[in-house]
């Protein structure tokens, strides 16, 4: 076998492991995307956010009813003993009226202050069946697609597993001591030991080769170098 063949051999061993990391991304990249996905877990937490507030809403307007309640039934009973004639003593009448005013204007405000917070609960009781319905399209949405990739996933296995038993067969056609030297340089070279000779240049680094170095990669009996990156020079013919 000549050098450039060898060469071949070796750029052509390079495809499949570059075919196989990309199948191993792809499947680290749909696991990843498996564990959790942004948009529903946006949607679960808005959802139970708005839970909670709408829980805090509730709790403001039964404090607020209890509060009406109580000025309700304060007032009624001070009016139960100013109308039935059980004061005579004008100062304590007068007292009384004095109160009657007080707690009837405390009511006004209360009432108000009541609505208020029933209307904020309102909303926020629409704002719970929206994130509610924001959340369940959320959660149909990630049950097609997690099937579609459990699916993808199954494919992705059986393709790898299917490059892997071509390159190990392939593989196991190269010389050991080859296949050594271009696992060693695989290793410190960022998984690209082999750099195929395009226009005059290293493809991977770009560097112009000199016609010495260009002469050396077409017929030399060894291996040739690229000089600025370290990579095995092919020369496609």
């Amino acid at each position: 076998m000549s050098t450039t063949q060898i060469a071949a051999t070796l750029y052509q061993l390079q495809q499949i492991d570059l075919e196989l990391e990309r199948l191993i991304l792809e499947q680290q990249t749909l696991i990843r995307t498996l564990q959790g996905d942004s948009t529903l877990a946006k949607a679960r937490t808005e959802s139970r956010i708005a839970q909670q507030q709408l829980h805090s809403g509730l709790q403001a307007q039964k404090e607020a009813e209890w509060a009406l309640e109580e000025l309700d039934h304060r007032l009624k009973l001070l009016e139960q003993r100013l109308y039935s004639g059980s004061i005579t003593n004008p100062k304590e009448l007068y007292a009384a009226q004095q109160e009657t005013q007080h707690l009837r204007a405390q009511q006004s405000r209360q009432e108000e202050m009541t609505l208020e917070v029933m209307d904020a609960t309102d909303t926020l009781r629409e704002m719970v069946k929206q994130k509610s319905e924001a959340l369940q399209r959320a959660e149909e949405a990630w049950t097609q697609f997690n099937a579609s990739s459990v699916q993808r996933g199954e494919q992705l296995e059986s393709k790898r597993q299917e490059v892997q038993a071509g390159r190990d067969q392939f593989a196991g056609s190269i010389d050991a001591e080859l296949l050594k030297r271009y696992e060693t340089l695989k290793r410190s070279k960022q998984g690209r030991a082999v750099s195929r000779v395009e226009q005059s240049s290293c493809q991977w680094c770009r560097v112009i080769l000199t016609p010495s170095e260009l002469q050396r990669a077409r017929v030399s009996q060894d291996l040739q170098l690229c000089g600025n990156c370290g990579r095995i020079l092919y020369f496609d013919r």
